[in-house]
């Protein structure tokens, strides 16, 4: 029987690391001249430089009726009661009392996408935002300032207050201002400041 000579083992181990080292760096190279390559060929179009100004549009909302009192907040989940119809319901909007023929304000810069009057909700303005954003302002009076199409600035005079909301119609004369994002009814709180009513 033929004895391994342990010097030949000690080389074929030896040779077996240089090859994996060797191996692993020739992998190495590769990926780093991958990377390199990839980086260079990306376009540099929308990469801003330090010596570039960058303008960031801030959106601004405002109070929609200014010196108004909110006769009922916004709510998605508790019950309020509803005077007129003399019912519990869900208040996904805000209503604020005013008197009749106070100026209602564009809470942001948009494009009024509707305008349309009907029994229950009286004349009714919507206002389309960016992002999905839509702004809604129920029972106005008929002689409305806007027409669909038209381009509005936060602050700009849309229409005034009434009492033309029957299913709102012992609230008074008032504003029920709604906002929705992709169709769904959202909390007009989380973009208006009433601090600044």
């Amino acid at each position: 029987m033929e004895r391994s000579n342990p010097t030949q083992k000690k080389k074929i181990v030896l040779n077996y690391i240089y090859a994996t080292v060797i191996g692993l760096l020739i992998i190495a190279c590769a990926v780093v001249i991958a990377v390199v390559n990839a980086n260079s060929t990306t376009s540099t179009q929308g990469v801003v430089t330090p010596n570039e100004n960058v303008q960031v549009s801030v959106t601004t909302f405002v109070v929609p009726v200014k010196n108004a009192t909110v006769a009922k907040d916004y709510s998605g989940s508790e019950l309020q009661y509803n005077d007129t119809l003399k019912q519990w319901e869900i208040h996904k909007a805000i209503d604020f009392v005013a008197n009749e023929d106070k100026n209602v304000y564009a809470a942001t810069d948009g494009t009024v996408s509707n305008v349309y009057t009907n029994y229950l909700e009286g004349t009714v303005i919507e206002i389309s935002h960016a992002d999905g954003l839509v702004s809604v302002y129920k029972s106005l009076s008929d002689a409305v300032n806007v027409s669909v199409g038209d381009k509005v600035s936060a602050g700009s005079i849309i229409g005034q207050v009434s009492e033309s909301m029957a299913q709102e119609l012992n609230t008074g004369a008032h504003l029920h201002f709604e906002m929705t994002k992709n169709g769904a009814k959202v909390n007009p709180n989380d973009y208006i400041d009433l601090g600044n009513k």
